[in-house]
């Protein structure tokens, strides 16, 4: 099973947005501040609170709570999430839809900071997990108990991905197409992923030692290792770019790729030129999985966020990573 649409309305950075959504790859691409988070969180806080199989009133309860902690607005205010154009209040409204035509649907009441599920026919919603911009594996060492006794400044999915790195690697063969991307990953970390204690080493080196970017794909090798990344689950990666080598990006790319064709669905926020052409091209190779592009703008004068989605990445409108890009290149050009 995998997420086949969203629909927003006055919610954070959009007044109405739709989504249709590959089963394979979803790549978000925009400027700064137009929503690409706020959306892949959306999702994640859905699929976690759904999968805890609650009743309609336990789940707006659980909704709510994973909402405000995921968000993290203002003394936890989810009326926070609301659009905020205009005077008066706007209530929000999300909608989640999956391949099987099952949906979770609720309203945010921003007056009073309240939450009501709409409706709720999800029955098996797929396993997510979620990356953040900052990599985990260093802050990892008392990371749980001090999120648990304490008020922590990370949002709720640090805390998240700290439970699924925790969990023991799964003994057994993976499938082929995992046990490549694993070999791939381990040889440019330079060795395997282990928990030794309450401290990860990549290779012979405390995690702490290596560099941020390569502990990003450190994660992703002991999640796959341990089985939390799996056939029908979710996968959000925000900038997976980040603090990587641009010889690296490309590997995030094929890494992505290869994930989608095993069953996992993935959505990756990323300012990346080379990660967003690197999936452009993939995307048109005859075996490839299905593959969306959605490119998130803010036009001058205006608050609220659009979105353009295509199958190609050359078919959007307005893709302001190349743009930028070909602006470089021309300067660079200009100025030889």
């Amino acid at each position: 099973m995998s997420i086949k649409r969203l629909h927003l309305k006055d919610f954070t950075a959009f007044r109405s947005a739709e989504f249709e959504f590959a089963a394979g790859v979803n790549v978000f691409i925009g400027a700064n501040a137009t929503g690409k988070t706020h959306v892949m969180k959306a999702l994640y806080a859905t699929l976690k609170a759904t999968e805890d199989k609650l009743s309609a009133s336990g789940l707006d309860v659980r909704l709510k709570e994973k909402l405000a902690r995921v968000f993290r607005p203002d003394d936890m205010n989810i009326g926070r999430l609301g659009h905020r154009v205009g005077a008066g209040h706007r209530s929000a409204t999300v909608r989640v839809v999956d391949d099987d035509k099952r949906e979770v649907a609720f309203t945010v009441y921003t007056r009073n900071a309240q939450l009501k599920v709409t409706k709720s026919s999800m029955r098996e919603p797929p396993a997510p997990i979620f990356l953040p911009s900052r990599e985990a594996l260093a802050m990892y060492e008392g990371f749980i108990a001090a999120y648990q006794a304490r008020e922590l400044s990370f949002d709720e999915t640090y805390f998240d991905l700290a439970v699924a790195l925790s969990a023991a690697a799964v003994r057994g063969a993976k499938p082929p197409v995992i046990t490549e991307v694993l070999k791939e990953l381990e040889s440019a970390l330079g060795g395997k992923v282990s928990l030794t204690g309450d401290r990860f080493y990549v290779g012979t080196l405390e995690a702490h030692l290596v560099s941020e970017g390569m502990r990003k794909l450190a994660s992703v090798v002991r999640l796959l290792t341990n089985n939390e990344l799996r056939q029908r689950g979710v996968l959000f990666w925000d900038e997976p770019e980040a603090n990587l080598n641009p010889q690296l990006s490309v590997i995030v790319a094929r890494v992505l790729q290869r994930l989608a064709s095993e069953g996992i669905q993935v959505f990756v926020a990323t300012h990346d030129y080379l990660v967003a052409e690197s999936l452009g091209l993939l995307a048109t190779e005859a075996d490839a999985p299905p593959m969306r592009f959605f490119s998130f703008t803010r036009a001058p004068g205006h608050e609220a966020v659009e979105v353009e989605g295509a199958s190609d990445l050359d078919d959007l409108e307005r893709n302001l990573i190349r743009e930028e890009f070909l602006r470089h290149y021309d300067r660079v050009r200009g100025a030889g």
